[in-house]
């Protein structure tokens, strides 16, 4: 590289932009930036990469939002080799908490987070959501299990000695005290 290849405009490296079109397959974005009432207006960028946390043997997909705010890093000042650096908070995606923590909110209201001083995980799904845990070697559960609601398996419930609760099975209800079967309807 000699003097010459140099961009002798930081501007043309570096620049904030909104992202303005998002395409999945493959993964790349459009940003415009520049003034929109200049004389030369704004101008959009060609497809582009955007950053992702871990792009390597362990891979992390979140795609930008229309109107997410964003640097964009032009290697050489050549906008079609930009990359966008997203996540900037402004007025019309401000940040979804002001706290120690973590937390992912999702545009149909689920929040899924953890709060390190509190020492809680949470996850909030909206209406009709739901949850599958696929762990065919198991799921394992160390301290007390509250549900609020019903109970369904498609396999035996197995309750070790120490259960205790009214249960139904094939209609009939059962009554267990420590582990033995007391009464059954």
């Amino acid at each position: 590289m000699n003097d010459d290849d140099i961009p002798l405009d930081p501007s043309t490296l570096i620049r904030l932009g909104v992202i303005s079109a998002v395409t999945l397959d493959p993964p790349r974005c459009r940003v415009r930036f520049g003034d929109p009432d200049a004389d030369d207006g704004a101008i959009e960028s060609p497809p582009i990469r955007w950053l992702a946390l871990r792009a390597g043997a362990t891979r992390r997909w979140s795609a930008p939002t229309v109107g997410e705010e964003c640097v964009l890093i032009c290697p050489d000042g050549q906008i079609g080799n930009g990359v966008a650096l997203t996540g900037l908070y402004n007025d019309n995606h401000p940040a979804p908490a002001n706290t120690l923590a973590e937390l992912i909110a999702y545009p149909d209201g689920a929040i899924l987070s953890y709060d390190p001083e509190s020492h809680h995980l949470s996850a909030i799904l909206p209406d009709g959501g739901s949850v599958q845990i696929t762990a065919p070697g198991g799921v394992k559960i160390i301290g007390t299990l509250l549900v609020d609601g019903s109970i369904a398996a498609s396999g035996n419930l197995s309750s070790g000695t120490g259960a205790t609760g009214v249960f139904s099975a094939s209609g009939k209800t059962i009554n267990v005290v420590s582990g033995i079967i007391t009464n059954i309807n």
